[in-house]
């Protein structure tokens, strides 16, 4: 390492070091012992980012980092923390967003503020409104993103707020408002921001942290250098700590597949971030997008496939979400040849509510690419009969509505009765509409809390048991086989609307 000044990113289970890049500031990794080359971090690194993840919740920052974070406060060295990584250098936060009582986390104690429940995933514009070693620049405005479920900020005598971002949505709600979202210490030198992409959007920050830490342009070169070298490294692992790395294989052209469902709660999440980490272990460079704006839900992936998120991994429907199909589409295909696009809800929901921006739903955004569409039916609460019955319902009408179902996953189902007799029939049911049964995969044990995303999830676990789930019942080649290069449909979205309608009167209810 050559340069004068050392950078280090906490490299811990559940964080997200590559979530952004950090301004491509970092130069060294501080694992679970604390060390950098051989010596305690305290002693070597200048300034220490805690980036975003499950953090709190996976209790991953041990006492050994805990007590190196904490040489580095007192030394007045610098620290940044994002997300949660901001929760990690606070007093506490509560965790229980969907619990009749508060859930504490205990964090560090370095900035005098604790956290509540309040979800944001919006794009930000956020005010600088004091001073801290991000920048002197009061008054200037900063861009970039928040995903967050912890986001209601308590301040008490010793913090000071150094960022406050103009939302538009709180709790899934349209909610214009100022929103607390940077604090600091007294002293300025421990800082925490909910805002991701910070130091990749506002060059005014970079300059404010290289004038803090004494950096010249020069030396900036060679920081990013050792950078380029480090973000290399951490790519090629799957997750954190787990010693996977992917198979090399030669760079194809982009293909996508869109994962729907009959509704919320089918397993979507769980069984995209197994098949994106499955398939990145086979080589493929996986790209995630994620249809509205509840971008968390493409986050357990990203941990696995070490993908940043982008403006592309939104897709605006509605009101909800960043980008447009096309645009975002076209971003994400130069970055990545596998993309999973992941729906919101139903792949019907929002086609016939007249008082939105179209496109308004996940059919309509599969009707625009040509998208070859994977549908997730769970079979917990109807049994595997119920789940038959309404999937192929659901494909036909999707086949009437001329998009593209090619793949079918049973999803929590108990198969401990059906014969091999049964197999086949559910296997040539498929067959008769037209799609294949890629995956049939057993009821699983996900409800405690740490394992569902959106609430209090630990992406280690998560993770690791939704790539077994998929390597042991899910046939990845199928899969892979089925994906297609995306299209530019242009569709008339009234029309569409129209035709849902007449199909709904007219609906054949018998079979051939």
């Amino acid at each position: 390492m050559s340069t004068r000044r050392r950078i280090g990113l906490a490299y811990l289970s559940g964080a997200l070091p590559c979530f952004e890049d950090f301004g491509n500031l970092p130069t060294d990794l501080v694992r679970g012992d604390g060390l950098v080359d051989g010596k305690p971090a305290s002693e070597v690194l200048d300034m220490l980012i805690i980036p975003g993840g499950s953090l709190v919740e996976s209790q991953s920052v041990n006492p050994v980092v805990s007590r190196e974070i904490l040489k580095m406060a007192e030394t007045g060295k610098f620290l940044l923390g994002i997300c949660s990584g901001l929760q990690v250098l606070a007093k506490q936060t509560d965790v229980g967003r969907l619990s009749t009582v508060p859930i504490i986390r205990e964090g560090l104690g370095l900035i005098d503020a604790e956290f509540q429940p309040l979800v944001c995933t919006d794009q930000v514009r956020a005010k600088i409104v004091d001073k801290s070693f991000l920048s002197e620049a009061v008054g200037r405005e900063v861009s970039g993103f928040h995903c967050h479920t912890y986001g209601k900020v308590v301040l008490h005598d010793g913090a000071k707020q150094i960022l406050v971002s103009h939302i538009q949505h709180a709790n899934y709600r349209k909610a214009p408002q100022d929103l607390v979202s940077g604090v600091a210490n007294k002293e300025g030198n421990v800082v925490g921001v909910f805002v991701h992409a910070l130091l990749d959007q506002n060059p005014l920050i970079i300059e404010g942290i290289t004038k803090a830490l004494d950096i010249n342009q020069l030396e900036l070169q060679e920081i990013r250098k050792a950078n380029a070298k480090l973000v290399s490294e951490m790519k090629r692992e799957i997750g954190i700590n787990t010693n996977i790395y992917p198979a090399e294989v030669a760079k194809k052209a982009p293909v996508m597949v869109l994962v729907t469902a009959l509704g919320s709660g089918s397993g979507k999440t769980f069984l995209v971030t197994g098949m994106a980490g499955a398939l990145k272990k086979k080589g493929h460079n996986v790209g995630l997008i994620k249809l509205g704006g509840d971008i968390r839900d493409s986050v357990p992936a990203l941990y696995l496939v070490k993908e940043p998120i982008k403006s592309y991994s939104s897709i605006k429907i509605s009101e909800s979400g960043w980008t447009p199909i096309q645009e975002a589409i076209e971003q994400a295909c130069r970055a990545h040849d596998f993309l999973f696009v992941e729906g919101a809800m139903s792949a019907f929901t929002g086609l016939l509510n007249s008082k939105i921006n179209r496109p308004a739903s996940t059919l309509e955004v599969a009707a625009s690419l040509g998208a070859s569409i994977i549908v997730v039916v769970t079979c917990d609460k109807e049994g595997i009969e119920g789940g038959l019955v309404n999937v192929l319902n659901y494909v036909n009408v999707l086949k009437m509505l001329g998009v593209n179902p090619t793949g079918v996953i049973l999803n929590k189902m108990s198969t401990s009765y059906l014969t091999e007799e049964d197999k086949q029939t559910i296997k040539q049911a498929f067959e008769n509409v037209g799609v294949q049964l890629i995956g049939v995969v057993p009821s699983m044990k996900l409800e405690k809390r740490g394992m569902i995303p959106e609430i209090e999830i630990c992406y280690e676990d998560f993770g690791a048991q939704a790539i077994d789930a998929v390597e042991r019942y899910i046939n990845l080649d199928q899969l892979v086989k089925l994906a297609k290069a995306p299209q530019q449909n242009n569709v008339d979205y009234v029309a569409f609307v129209e035709k849902f309608k007449k199909l709904l009167i007219n609906y054949p209810c018998k079979l051939s």
